[in-house]
């Protein structure tokens, strides 16, 4: 039987929407391992406006140093499969919302935004080429004045079996703020043995993503601490103790 397309198959887990369970990072699915790192990545109109565009362009990625293709959603029969579960206060899932697969939608810059159903392939890249597909499903997509959220969720090819989300938020004095939550395991026996390198790579990568975010705004005046020297060995932005990556089983 010849193979279906990746843009036909399901993802690799089953706790499609868990991302958003608020005591994830205590009771995470069984066997997948939690991670949450949350960062300010700026201030403004301008810059909520800008990572916004970023984030559901696939711009986070690309300032992350990732290749980046999306295969759009190829109808309603895509996201009908993907019903985001959802949580009360407490953390107790009290059903799953339907998904409807909307009109497409353009940024500013003409750049189309990602929406449930989508397939999205990230990996390193070297001379324009990726060098290793890592295969993703947009799942849930949520909008609203102050606050922006997807969610993508692992397909088959891919390292790891979970889920990934990106919470952009803006606060009352302006602050915008953008979380990465994540649960992840091995996808394979195989790929279990790196599982420590894997866990290392999934905190690198989501500190990058606050960097890509927090980046200058092209054709705006660099802020006086923009203008500031940075050694090219720079790891990445400070996150400050009340800011840290949490991983509860680091200890």
């Amino acid at each position: 039987m010849a193979r279906r397309p990746l843009e036909q198959r399901t993802v690799t887990y089953g706790s499609v929407g868990g991302t958003q369970a608020v005591d994830l990072l205590q009771y995470p699915p069984k066997g997948y391992r939690p991670l949450e790192v949350r960062g300010r990545v700026g201030h403004g109109d301008a810059r909520w406006e800008h990572a916004v565009e970023r984030l559901l362009t696939g711009g986070v990625y690309r300032g992350a140093g990732l290749a980046v293709r999306v295969i759009p959603a190829a109808g309603e029969q895509d996201a009908a499969h993907y019903l985001p579960v959802s949580y009360d206060e407490s953390g107790q899932p009290v059903g799953a919302a339907t998904l409807e697969v909307p009109d497409d939608e353009f940024s500013p810059s003409g750049e189309r935004y990602v929406r449930p159903g989508d397939t999205v392939i990230v990996g390193p890249a070297l001379g324009g080429r990726m060098l290793y597909p890592l295969p993703g499903r947009v799942v849930l997509r949520e909008e609203g004045p102050d606050r922006v959220l997807y969610a993508v969720g692992t397909l088959p090819g891919h390292p790891l079996s979970g889920e990934e989300s990106f919470l952009l938020e803006r606060e009352s004095d302006g602050g915008i703020w953008l979380t990465v939550r994540s649960f992840a395991r091995a996808a394979s026996p195989g790929w279990a043995l790196a599982n420590p390198a894997l866990g290392v790579a999934r905190r690198r990568i989501a500190q990058r993503f606050l960097r890509a975010l927090s980046a200058p705004i092209p054709g705006a005046s660099p802020l006086p601490s923009q203008r500031l020297a940075v050694e090219p060995t720079d790891p990445g932005p400070a996150i400050a103790p009340a800011e840290r990556d949490v991983d509860p089983q680091d200890s």
